[in-house]
């Protein structure tokens, strides 16, 4: 059987995923984020001896998803090379404000070190769009992008008018990403904020609170895809916005009654409540879900965003994966839990934080 396999690499709070696909035995990867500084050194060993990417995407400008590739950057020489980059920076906001006809005055034009970065690596920089734009605004995004090897992206998120709203606020986030020119490099060790837990998991009462969307513009600015190989699909959510995925999904045809197949959701957001709505699980017939997050800062994933899952398809065999054991995937470990909601859980080997699995 060809393999197909997405990897949750340990990244803290974010995102290091890995994909591999392979019809004849010799694997192809794409490489999705790549968490916090101390992540990417320990990944490096690993992206050394792959030694090539068919794609290397940066799905936004949040901390925990690009401050890695900072000191990736920084190296003397890259520890790999990459096919294909995907990542949108100031220049391709201004140019997507331009396509949408939106011209303001703004006086944001500081270069941010991963740009710099990509600029001197030779790599081919968002050419698979005549734009340079990574958006669902492109032409070429209206159909599935091809990868060697027989994968396909089809693009979800984000739009034109995502990018452009970023545009008054880039340089405070790049400021709270250390992406300016002039900014240290980040403190490698980040402090883990106090955890409430929750004195039991109701699901009922959990998947019945009302669901707010999330607003911060540089999630919404993220680059999500359906990767589809050998007839199976995962949908890479990135830090995206529910809404934006949900019309995403509605374009191409799927709706609560033609729902998109998947066999994996990577949740948005870490698991956060605020970016898997009851409407996107009704466009999608899923029962694989992904979590990567260590819970530290933002104790992700929400127990909210888990219970609307279990409580929208409450009777098929579920399954949650989770690239940590932690407090907030922990105590979902619950037999009685499982048994009620007909799931069960994934985590990493003992000792050991990470995981992979095949779609």
């Amino acid at each position: 059987m060809p393999v197909f396999k997405l990897a949750m690499h340990p990244a803290s709070e974010g995102d290091a995923l890995m994909l591999s696909w392979s019809e004849e035995g010799t694997l192809h990867r794409a490489l999705i984020d790549l968490g916090r500084t101390k992540n990417y050194r320990a990944l490096k060993p690993l992206l050394q001896a792959i030694g090539s990417f068919e794609l290397f995407a940066i799905s936004h400008i949040d901390a925990d998803h690009i401050e890695g590739a900072v000191p990736l950057f920084g190296e003397t020489m890259l520890p790999f090379t990459a096919c294909n980059v995907w990542f949108n920076a100031y220049a391709q906001l201004v140019d997507a404000r331009e396509r949408l006809r939106d011209f303001e005055t703004l006086g944001v034009d500081q270069a941010e070190k991963v740009t710099i970065g990509i600029e001197a690596s030779d790599w081919p920089w968002n050419s698979q769009f005549a734009s340079r734009i990574v958006s669902t605004g492109s032409p070429e995004a209206a159909a599935p992008l091809p990868f060697a090897g027989g994968l396909e992206l089809t693009l979800l998120s984000p739009t034109d008018h995502q990018l452009t709203r970023l545009l008054p606020t880039w340089e405070s986030a790049l400021a709270e990403a250390h992406l300016r020119k002039e900014d240290m490099d980040p403190v490698e060790q980040a402090e883990v904020e106090g955890r409430e837990m929750l004195g039991g998991l109701n699901v009922e009462a959990l998947a019945a609170r009302q669901y707010s969307g999330d607003s911060t513009r540089p999630n919404g600015t993220s680059i999500a895809f359906i990767a589809e190989f050998d007839q199976r699909r995962v949908l890479m959510a990135a830090d995206s916005h529910a809404d934006v995925i949900e019309a995403a999904l509605e374009r191409l045809g799927h709706s609560a009654a033609n729902p998109l197949k998947l066999d994996c959701l990577k949740v948005s957001h870490h698991g956060s409540k605020a970016n898997t709505s009851p409407a996107l699980l009704s466009l999608i017939d899923c029962t694989r879900f992904a979590f990567s997050t260590d819970g530290s800062r933002h104790d992700h994933p929400d127990a909210e965003t888990i219970a609307r899952i279990l409580k929208h398809d409450p009777e098929r065999q579920k399954t949650l994966i989770f690239n940590f054991r932690q407090p907030n995937t922990e105590q979902w470990d619950d037999e009685e839990l499982k048994t009620r909601w007909h799931y069960d859980c994934v985590f990493p080997a003992a000792g050991k934080e990470g995981i992979e699995f095949e779609l």
